[in-house]
């Protein structure tokens, strides 16, 4: 067996060292990538819930039982139908008041050559972000205002 050459260990211990500053140099770039990933992803999901939700109440809006017009008190049948989107959410983790869900028993929909009306319902949801450190970086980051709305066409 040959014995090694010490020039080529040499060689072979600076490119160690050469990917280790390599590593240490990249390492704070992947960090980054991957807690904005996780933000964005977070940032997606809350907004799908956002939707559903504001789906689930044009949906509960657009029954019958559920006419706000023809109700005995109104504004009872409009807290039902904002407490329906607040409790979704609240399953989802998300809290948010009663007062940022809206809701139009008289939106028009339109079907071909006819218009009907609908239940449009919009929800609205300030949201924080994950990770605070990014908002001392970037200022405006501090909030995100995310919106879900729905319609469905009522059944009266």
């Amino acid at each position: 067996m040959k014995p090694a050459n010490s020039r080529t260990q040499k060689v072979k211990d600076r490119q160690k060292g050469a990917v280790a500053v390599e590593f240490a140099m990249m390492l704070p770039l992947l960090g980054i990538l991957l807690l904005g990933g996780m933000e964005v992803g977070s940032i997606v999901r809350d907004y799908t819930v956002l939707k559903n939700a504001a789906r689930e109440g044009a949906r509960f809006s657009a029954n019958p039982a559920n006419q706000i017009s023809l109700s005995q008190n109104s504004s009872t049948t409009l807290q039902t139908i904002q407490n329906r989107v607040v409790a979704y959410l609240q399953n989802e983790n998300i809290t948010e008041a009663a007062g940022n869900v809206t809701v139009d028993q008289a939106y028009p929909v339109q079907i071909g050559a006819l218009t009907v009306m609908g239940s449009h319902v919009t929800v609205t949801y300030n949201r924080s972000l994950i990770f605070p450190g990014v908002t001392s970086l970037i200022p405006s980051l501090g909030t995100l205002q995310l919106t879900g709305d729905a319609v469905f066409r009522n059944f009266y």
